[in-house]
Parts: C-alpha cells; structure tokens; sequence
C-alpha cells in the first residue's frame, strides 16, 4: 500500500484528500496546511507545523505556483516530493532527490464533485522508480493515466486554459446578454451540449458554424447594434475577426 501525504488545503489538495481517502491502493497518512484547517468531507489527521509531516512514500504539494518556488522549509522530505501545477516545470523540486508532477487535468472547485474514474492524470518523474509509483499511485483513481514530460505539460495547460477558462467565460458573456434582456440563460444550454456532443466525435475545427464564418456581414453588426457594453463590442469583433483569420483560406 501507497503511504501519502497531501500537502495544501485549495480547491485540488480537497478533491485528492477526499478520493485518496476512499483508494483501497493508498493510506492518506496525513494533510498539511499552515492553518490547520480539516479537509472538507475527509477524516484524515490535519498538521500545520511542518516538523509535524509524518514519513510517506510520496508526498503531494498542492500549492498556488508561486509558493512552488519557495519550498526550502519542507527539505526535509525524504520520500518521492511532487507537484500538482500544469505551468510548472518539474525541476522546481531540484532540491528533492525524487520528484515528479502529478497534475490531473481539471477545474476544481471545492463543493463541486468531480468523478476521478476518467479523469486524465498526467506524470512525470525523474527515475523510472519514481514514475512507476506515480504510476500505481495514479491508477489507483483513474483509468486514464498519461506519461507527459514538462514541456507538453505546459502546453497541455494552455490548451486546457482555452477549452475550459477562456470558453466557461464566454458562457458568463452570454449569461451577462440573457439577463439583460430578460431570457432565461438555460435556454441556451441545449446549444451547449450539443456544442460539446459534437467535439466528442468530431474534431471541433470541422465543426464551427456561425455568422464568422459565413462572412454574415449583415447579421454581424445587428449583433454588434444590440451589445450595450463596448467591451462586449470588442470581444465580439475580435473573436469574429479571428475565426475569420484561421478560416480564410477554406472561406
């Protein structure tokens, strides 16, 4: 069995304490975190006094990037030392003998469940020891585990910035022009799922529809004409200009 320690207490070090603890495969030994705070649904023992880390086998740090780089306090550590950042390399943990990344490629929020069975967890390590208790680690929770060095890993992040962030906020701009024009914003949601149907089974450059694409000059600016907030204006223009741009030379 795999000994664990979670170190952090944000939206992904809740989420891994609470399907750890459940993981016939892992002990969850313990969480850390400065403030002591208890892992929401989860009964694992809490320190926030870093003399207090029990030993483990491996040892998650699920903290913001910018605290990655500061981790003289736990050197320490004895057993395998990772982190769970997709923008980060690896050998931020140079001063750790056994390091690797466990990132599971997700948005997290703490009171939203998330089912880890098919959720993708990248790797990496820096021995083939280290990768394969990664291996077994993540497989414990998922059935799609993947070997990703930390070059791809950053871009897979910023992949993942534009499938998730950037389209979740255009999903906020169209509930921002429902409400203020009276329309229930779920009306909508029929066109979202079908949008996300049609990228499972089909690449989505052969699946994008609209007046961009069109060239739909005349239904183009009625949507410009009817958008109050020039911000609004000109994310609409630029979007239309890029789509444009990519599709030119198929337009």
């Amino acid at each position: 069995m795999i000994e664990l320690v979670i170190l952090g207490n944000g939206n992904v070090a809740c989420h891994l304490c609470s399907v750890f603890e459940k993981s016939n495969q892992v002990l969850l030994v313990q969480n850390y975190n400065r403030r002591g705070m208890q892992i929401p649904n989860c009964n694992v023992p809490v320190v926030h006094k870093v003399n207090e880390i029990r030993s483990a086998d491996i040892y998650i740090i699920a903290f913001g990037d910018n605290s990655l780089h500061n981790l003289s306090n736990f050197k320490t550590l004895k057993g395998l030392v990772v982190h769970t950042s997709g923008a980060t390399n690896m050998n931020v943990l140079n001063t750790f003998k056994n390091r690797g990344v466990f990132y599971p490629l997700q948005s997290f929020k703490k009171e939203i469940p998330v089912n880890f069975n098919d959720l993708p967890i990248a790797i990496e390590a820096n021995s083939s020891f280290c990768e394969k208790l990664l291996l077994n680690l993540a497989k414990s929770i998922s059935k799609k585990v993947y070997s990703i060095n930390s070059k791809q890993r950053k871009a897979l992040h910023v992949a993942a910035v534009f499938a998730n962030n950037f389209s979740n906020f255009m999903y906020t701009q169209a509930l921002d022009i429902c409400n203020e024009h009276q329309i229930d914003f779920s009306i909508l949601k029929p066109l979202i799922e079908e949008t996300i149907i049609k990228i499972v089974s089909n690449s989505p450059k052969d699946t994008q529809t609209g007046p961009a694409i069109r060239k739909d000059s005349l239904t183009i600016q009625k949507h410009l004409d009817i958008l109050h907030s020039e911000k609004q204006k000109k994310l609409y223009q630029h979007l239309t200009l890029a789509i444009q741009d990519y599709y030119g030379k198929e337009l």
